[in-house]
């Protein structure tokens, strides 16, 4: 029995508000900059340390090449399983995510100047995070190309994934965490897209009905003659 497109779908909806209402918030309110900025300083308080330098080089994990590579190893994951459909559903996300995060930065270049982030201010380009939206997108291809008894493993890895590069892009201040929500969700809705067509694609059309059989009269007995 096909599973039904309308959740997905709904879901798909649901992230593309969230970042609607996430860049209007991250933009238009003060209140919500500030508090942006204070959790930010914190991350960019451990720049120095272990943990602040081994953030730091996994924010570079959402590079174009290693972004790459690991979209190829999701490809060839799925062609060996001869399912060359989830291969393009995992491209169509992570493609889709990346250019809807490089088209949101242009349209929504906005300065946010806060002075408790000194000489580590955002780039006026900086929502959302291109790297954020392009390591989720990663981990949710994988989630398209895997049989279904190694999904909870790759589900696990790839949060761990995202929440690596994040931590690194908020330790070297290239984006606030409001810009690393965003590019989860722009990730996110691109994954539910997709996965809305995928289960589209795979609802039966719904059968015509069959015309009534025709009545079936009894035949009457032969007249016997003499």
């Amino acid at each position: 029995m096909a599973k039904s497109y309308k959740t997905p779908l709904f879901a798909w909806l649901a992230c593309a508000g969230a970042t609607a209402l996430l860049a209007l918030i991250a933009y238009g309110s003060d209140a919500f900059q500030r508090q942006d900025a204070n959790l930010l300083a914190r991350f960019i308080a451990h720049r120095d340390s272990e943990v602040g330098s081994l953030a730091a080089g996994c924010a570079h994990l959402g590079d174009p090449v290693p972004i790459l590579l690991m979209l190829a190893l999701a490809c060839a994951i799925a062609l060996q399983r001869n399912r060359p459909l989830d291969a393009a559903a995992a491209i169509a996300v992570v493609a889709g995510a990346n250019v809807t995060a490089q088209l949101l930065k242009v349209l929504l270049t906005h300065p946010r100047f806060q002075p408790v982030l000194g000489a580590n201010q955002l780039d006026a380009t900086s929502f959302p995070s291109g790297h954020v939206a392009a390591v989720t997108s990663i981990a949710i291809a994988f989630a398209f190309v895997v049989p279904r008894g190694a999904r909870s493993l790759v589900a696990v890895l790839g949060v761990c994934l995202v929440a690596a590069v994040s931590s690194g892009v908020l330790v070297l201040a290239w984006h606030a965490p409001s810009d690393v929500l965003g590019g989860i969700l722009v990730a996110a809705g691109w994954g539910f897209a997709v996965l809305a067509v995928l289960r589209f694609a795979e609802t039966p059309a719904p059968q015509q009905p069959q015309p009534p059989p025709a009545p079936q009269f009894p035949r009457r007995a032969p007249i016997a003659t003499k």
